[in-house]
Protein backbone atom coordinates (compact mmCIF):
# COMPACT_ATOMS: atom_id res chain seq x y z
CA UNK A 1 0.00 0.00 0.00
CA UNK A 2 1.79 3.03 -0.83
CA UNK A 3 1.43 6.10 1.38
CA UNK A 4 -0.04 9.29 -0.30
CA UNK A 5 1.83 11.69 2.62
CA UNK A 6 5.25 10.65 1.59
CA UNK A 7 4.14 10.61 -2.13
CA UNK A 8 3.68 13.93 -1.57
CA UNK A 9 7.06 14.96 -0.61
CA UNK A 10 8.61 13.52 -4.24
CA UNK A 11 9.81 16.43 -6.48
CA UNK A 12 8.64 16.93 -9.81
CA UNK A 13 11.01 14.05 -11.35
CA UNK A 14 9.67 11.56 -8.36
CA UNK A 15 12.77 11.67 -6.01
CA UNK A 16 13.02 12.66 -2.68
CA UNK A 17 15.72 15.25 -1.63
CA UNK A 18 17.60 14.71 1.99
CA UNK A 19 15.23 17.31 3.50
CA UNK A 20 11.95 15.58 2.51
CA UNK A 21 14.13 12.39 3.79
CA UNK A 22 14.47 14.00 6.53
CA UNK A 23 10.81 14.34 7.13
CA UNK A 24 10.05 10.76 7.21
CA UNK A 25 13.28 9.53 9.28
CA UNK A 26 13.49 10.69 13.09
CA UNK A 27 17.22 11.28 12.43
CA UNK A 28 19.22 14.44 12.73
CA UNK A 29 21.49 16.13 10.43
CA UNK A 30 24.56 14.44 11.87
CA UNK A 31 23.07 10.90 11.45
CA UNK A 32 21.57 10.94 8.34
CA UNK A 33 23.16 8.82 5.89
CA UNK A 34 20.91 9.54 2.86
CA UNK A 35 21.08 12.66 0.88
CA UNK A 36 18.82 11.55 -2.09
CA UNK A 37 15.57 8.46 -2.93
CA UNK A 38 15.50 8.04 -6.81
CA UNK A 39 13.34 5.48 -6.81
CA UNK A 40 10.77 4.35 -3.56
CA UNK A 41 8.13 1.28 -4.45
CA UNK A 42 6.30 -0.91 -1.82
CA UNK A 43 9.46 -3.69 -2.72
CA UNK A 44 12.11 -1.52 -3.60
CA UNK A 45 14.02 1.67 -2.33
CA UNK A 46 17.18 3.18 -4.27
CA UNK A 47 19.17 5.43 -2.32
CA UNK A 48 22.30 7.61 -2.00
CA UNK A 49 24.89 9.46 0.05
CA UNK A 50 27.72 11.18 -0.54
CA UNK A 51 30.74 10.68 2.07
CA UNK A 52 31.57 14.12 3.03
CA UNK A 53 35.11 15.19 3.12
CA UNK A 54 35.15 17.15 6.06
CA UNK A 55 33.63 14.68 8.67
CA UNK A 56 35.38 14.58 12.17
CA UNK A 57 34.41 10.79 12.71
CA UNK A 58 36.42 10.04 9.40
CA UNK A 59 39.42 11.91 10.15
CA UNK A 60 39.63 9.66 13.47
CA UNK A 61 39.07 6.54 11.39
CA UNK A 62 42.19 5.06 10.30
CA UNK A 63 44.29 8.57 10.38
CA UNK A 64 46.06 9.13 7.84
CA UNK A 65 43.79 6.75 5.68
CA UNK A 66 40.10 7.97 6.38
CA UNK A 67 37.54 5.06 5.23
CA UNK A 68 33.93 5.18 5.78
CA UNK A 69 33.15 2.92 9.12
CA UNK A 70 31.33 -0.51 7.64
CA UNK A 71 28.50 -0.23 10.15
CA UNK A 72 27.96 3.09 9.09
CA UNK A 73 27.57 1.92 5.22
CA UNK A 74 24.85 -0.39 6.79
CA UNK A 75 23.23 2.14 8.96
CA UNK A 76 22.67 4.57 5.65
CA UNK A 77 21.41 0.95 4.17
CA UNK A 78 19.15 0.82 7.16
CA UNK A 79 18.22 4.13 6.42
CA UNK A 80 16.80 3.52 2.88
CA UNK A 81 15.40 0.80 3.79
CA UNK A 82 13.69 2.16 6.94
CA UNK A 83 11.91 4.80 4.51
CA UNK A 84 10.61 1.63 2.43
CA UNK A 85 9.06 -0.22 4.78
CA UNK A 86 7.45 3.12 6.28
CA UNK A 87 6.00 4.52 2.82
CA UNK A 88 3.74 0.84 3.28
CA UNK A 89 2.67 1.36 6.75
CA UNK A 90 -0.43 3.45 7.61
CA UNK A 91 0.25 6.16 10.21
CA UNK A 92 3.95 5.29 9.96
CA UNK A 93 4.75 8.70 11.41
CA UNK A 94 3.32 6.59 15.16
CA UNK A 95 5.49 3.80 14.90
CA UNK A 96 9.41 3.82 15.75
CA UNK A 97 11.71 1.11 13.33
CA UNK A 98 14.39 -0.19 15.10
CA UNK A 99 17.34 -2.71 13.93
CA UNK A 100 16.66 -6.00 15.11
CA UNK A 101 19.30 -7.87 13.42
CA UNK A 102 21.79 -7.93 10.77
CA UNK A 103 22.61 -11.12 9.09
CA UNK A 104 25.46 -12.06 6.97
CA UNK A 105 26.76 -8.36 6.67
CA UNK A 106 30.03 -8.38 4.33
CA UNK A 107 32.10 -5.21 3.26
CA UNK A 108 33.89 -6.23 0.04
CA UNK A 109 35.72 -3.12 -0.31
CA UNK A 110 36.32 0.02 1.32
CA UNK A 111 34.48 3.68 0.97
CA UNK A 112 36.40 7.15 1.32
CA UNK A 113 35.42 10.51 1.44
CA UNK A 114 34.00 12.12 -1.73
CA UNK A 115 32.90 8.61 -2.67
CA UNK A 116 28.76 8.25 -3.38
CA UNK A 117 27.11 5.41 -1.92
CA UNK A 118 23.99 3.74 -4.21
CA UNK A 119 21.76 1.83 -2.12
CA UNK A 120 19.53 -0.70 -3.22
CA UNK A 121 17.38 -2.64 -0.85
CA UNK A 122 14.69 -4.88 -1.43
CA UNK A 123 11.54 -5.81 1.24
CA UNK A 124 11.87 -9.45 1.45
CA UNK A 125 8.80 -10.15 3.93
CA UNK A 126 6.74 -6.99 5.92
CA UNK A 127 4.49 -8.75 9.16
CA UNK A 128 2.94 -5.68 11.23
CA UNK A 129 5.92 -5.88 14.02
CA UNK A 130 8.93 -6.98 11.82
CA UNK A 131 10.21 -6.04 8.26
CA UNK A 132 13.36 -8.48 6.62
CA UNK A 133 15.16 -6.51 3.80
CA UNK A 134 18.14 -7.47 2.11
CA UNK A 135 20.58 -4.72 0.66
CA UNK A 136 23.58 -3.81 -0.69
CA UNK A 137 26.02 -0.72 -1.09
CA UNK A 138 27.79 0.05 -3.97
CA UNK A 139 30.46 2.96 -5.00
CA UNK A 140 30.03 2.49 -8.73
CA UNK A 141 30.02 -0.94 -9.73
CA UNK A 142 32.24 -2.07 -6.75
CA UNK A 143 30.10 -3.45 -4.12
CA UNK A 144 31.03 -2.19 -0.61
CA UNK A 145 28.21 -3.91 1.71
CA UNK A 146 25.44 -6.13 1.26
CA UNK A 147 23.62 -7.63 4.01
CA UNK A 148 19.74 -8.64 5.30
CA UNK A 149 18.65 -6.27 7.89
CA UNK A 150 15.27 -7.08 10.39
CA UNK A 151 13.81 -4.06 11.53
CA UNK A 152 10.98 -4.01 14.62
CA UNK A 153 7.97 -1.98 13.67
CA UNK A 154 7.03 -0.68 17.53
CA UNK A 155 4.44 1.94 18.38
CA UNK A 156 6.29 4.74 19.18
CA UNK A 157 4.61 5.62 22.32
CA UNK A 158 5.00 2.48 23.66
CA UNK A 159 8.64 2.38 22.77
CA UNK A 160 8.96 5.76 24.74
CA UNK A 161 7.48 4.25 27.99
CA UNK A 162 9.66 0.92 27.77
CA UNK A 163 12.37 2.97 28.02
CA UNK A 164 11.14 5.48 30.56
CA UNK A 165 10.62 1.87 32.35
CA UNK A 166 13.86 1.03 32.19
CA UNK A 167 15.24 4.23 33.99
CA UNK A 168 13.33 3.38 36.98
CA UNK A 169 14.99 1.92 39.89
Amino acid sequence: MANPAIDGLRDTHGRFDRAAVRSILPYGEDFLFVDEIGKLTEERVEASYTIPTGSAFLRAHFEGLPLMPGVLIGEGMAQAGTVMVRYNLDHHEEKDLLAFQIEGARFPGPAQPGDRLDYQVRLLKLRSRVARLEGEALVGERQVCKARIVLGIIDRNDLRSELEALKRP
